[in-house]
Parts: structure tokens; C-alpha cells; sequence
């Protein structure tokens, strides 16, 4: 297994009142054989871990809100240990398939204060011309969710381990996580969050609200550009592999 330099975007807490500036580029992988690429997505708040890969040390003292990687790693199932000083916080297997790119995001489940571990599969397909595709994951101590962008409720009941995935114009969005069905109290944000362009922009909920450790995790890949246009109207609704699939939605997104 190999490490590759990456670059990521993390927001601390306190930047959750403020605009999040621009996210540099992870450029999209190349795979060596039929390796896939795995990023880690570190959601446990408060902790610094480090994080083994089917044994083998990838990353050490990462800490909350942080992405590293890309690790190449054969196909197949794959087991992930994250440590805090020695002790183990969780060990898991996941599966990955060749050619793919996958974020292995550790994170609090809804109401509990156990680690969990959530797998996406990134999407790295070429978006059009000043598009962007942007993807928000509920990967925090909640109940289900309404994720609402620009003051619109655009995914309704969010669970724990599930995402949204929406082509959207490079712009900037006023983004915010709330209970299924209020306006109030605002669990995350809302966040002013621009996206990259020719690129999958990832964002993801992290923390307990209760204990005011809530964050944001931000993960750009860049995937290039085509040049046909694409419509306002997109299919979203994605599920990790902890979580299942999420339902599928038909969205209207105006900046």
C-alpha cells in the first residue's frame, strides 16, 4: 500500500458562523493496476487517531474534521483500525472495488456516543462547464434530518449514514442541517459553503449537538469537465454502506 500527498479542506467549529473559504483540489486518482483509492474521513470529535489499513499503518494523530489519503488498496474486503493512543476505537471491514474511489468516513451513529464506520463511494464522473457536484453526508449524533440549502428544504429525512448528491452551478450556497420537519434549532450552519467547479465537492455533518461539538468536513476531489450542458433537475439520494440506500428525489436547485 502507498501513500499519495492529497490535499483537503478541514472547517473547525468555530468557522460553522462564517463563510468557508475556497477548498483546494484533491486531483482525481490514477489506478495502479486495478487498485482502488480509499480517503479517511476522521468524525469522531475531540479525538486525534490513528489508522491502520489491513494492518499496515496509513496515517497518524488525525484529527477531528480531517481527510487523508488517497492509500491505494486491492479490491476486495478490506479491515480499518483507528487507535487513540494504543487503545482501539473501532475496527471494521469494508469492501472496495477495483478502479473506485471511496471515503471511509468514522463517525458518532444517531444518539450514541460509539464509533461507527460509514463507506461512500465517490462519483468521479466529469461534470459540465461550470457545474459542480456537491454531495452532503448526515454523519452526525442526530436523529433524521432535513438538509436545507439556500433556506429550501432540498432532502427531507436524512438518516444517519445517508447522503444527498445534487449537480449544482459553481456558486456559493447557505447550507444548514435541522430536525425532520423545523426550522429550528439549527443543528449545523447555516454555512456558507462555495463549490469547486469540475469538481465533487463533499461535505460532511460531524459531532453531537448536545455536547456543542458540531463540525464540518469538507472532501473536493476533482473529477474535470465535460462540455455538454446538463439540467437544473437531477436525481439525488445515496446511501453509505453502513446505512442503506436513501430515497430517490427529484430537486429544483436555483442559487
Amino acid at each position: 500500500m502507498t501513500r499519495a500527498v492529497t490535499t483537503r479542506w478541514t472547517v473547525s467549529a468555530a468557522l460553522l458562523a462564517g463563510a468557508l473559504g475556497t477548498a483546494g483540489f484533491t486531483v482525481a486518482p490514477s489506478y495502479a493496476a486495478d487498485s482502488a483509492k480509499v480517503y479517511i474521513v476522521q468524525g469522531l470529535p475531540g479525538d486525534n487517531l490513528d489508522v491502520a489499513v489491513d494492518g499496515k499503518t496509513v496515517a497518524t494523530d488525525v484529527k477531528t474534521a480531517a481527510v487523508v489519503g488517497p492509500f491505494s488498496v486491492r479490491p476486495g474486503t478490506r479491515k480499518v483500525t483507528f487507535t487513540d493512543n494504543g487503545k482501539v476505537v473501532l475496527e471494521r471491514t469494508f469492501g472496495v472495488k477495483a478502479r473506485s474511489s471511496w471515503d471511509v468516513v468514522v463517525h458518532l451513529p444517531e444518539s450514541s456516543d460509539k464509533a461507527t464506520l460509514t463507506v461512500f463511494r465517490n462519483d468521479l464522473s466529469s461534470v459540465p462547464k461550470g457545474k459542480a457536484s456537491l454531495t452532503v453526508a448526515h454523519t452526525a449524533s442526530v436523529p433524521a434530518a432535513d438538509v436545507r440549502v439556500n433556506n429550501k428544504v432540498l432532502f427531507s429525512n436524512i438518516a444517519n449514514g445517508q447522503a444527498l448528491n445534487l449537480i449544482v452551478p459553481v456558486a456559493t450556497y447557505k447550507v444548514a442541517i435541522v430536525r425532520t420537519g423545523k426550522t429550528s434549532p439549527v443543528l449545523l450552519g447555516p454555512v456558507s459553503l462555495t463549490v469547486q467547479g469540475g469538481a465533487l465537492n463533499r461535505v460532511y455533518a460531524l459531532g453531537d449537538p448536545s455536547k456543542k461539538t458540531m463540525n464540518v468536513a469538507v472532501h473536493v476531489i476533482a473529477t474535470g469537465t465535460s462540455g455538454s450542458a446538463t439540467p437544473h433537475r437531477v436525481n439525488t439520494g445515496t446511501g453509505g454502506q453502513a446505512a442503506g440506500s436513501a430515497p430517490s428525489l427529484v430537486v429544483t436547485l436555483i442559487p
